[in-house]
């Protein structure tokens, strides 16, 4: 090249903008949902996943395990997460009628008992730790 020669060289913005979806307070809820995001295609990371995993205490000092992903996928991760989030939570579907009375007025309850919460996280089975109330008979059963 000589004196004067100019290399036009187009600077490519490399850059990547990732934003917050979620948080969680433990690594495997997060690995969950990141696992969900990335079979739809949505690449994503976790952000705080090694220090909270290796001190749980420091999870609300960090403010959880954070579930990062593109600015451009915001809006569908976000959906994708909401969706996720409405399949776990107990619906008048999944509960049906009351057996005694046949009345549609179920309430979902959730039992006391930090036993029950770690069972029902273990075993992913949203409904395990609630009980069904009758608002019209008082007939109380398990799902």
């Amino acid at each position: 090249m000589g004196i004067g020669h100019v290399i036009n060289m187009e600077e490519e913005n490399t850059e990547v903008v990732m934003v917050t979806v979620a948080t969680f307070p433990e690594a495997i809820e997060a690995h969950i949902y990141r696992n969900r995001l990335e079979v739809e295609g949505i690449p994503c990371v976790l952000g705080d996943e090694n220090i909270i995993s290796n001190q749980p205490w420091h999870s609300i000092a960090y403010g959880g395990v954070k579930l990062r992903v593109r600015q451009q996928d915001k809006e569908n991760a976000r959906a994708i997460i909401a969706e996720i989030r409405d399949e776990l939570q107990p619906t008048m579907g999944v509960v049906g009628a009351c057996p005694v009375c046949a009345s549609p007025q179920v309430q979902v309850e959730e039992q006391p008992g930090i036993f029950k919460k770690l069972l029902s996280f273990i075993l992913a089975d949203p409904l395990r730790n609630h009980i069904l109330v009758c608002g019209n008979c008082g007939h109380t059963w398990r799902p």
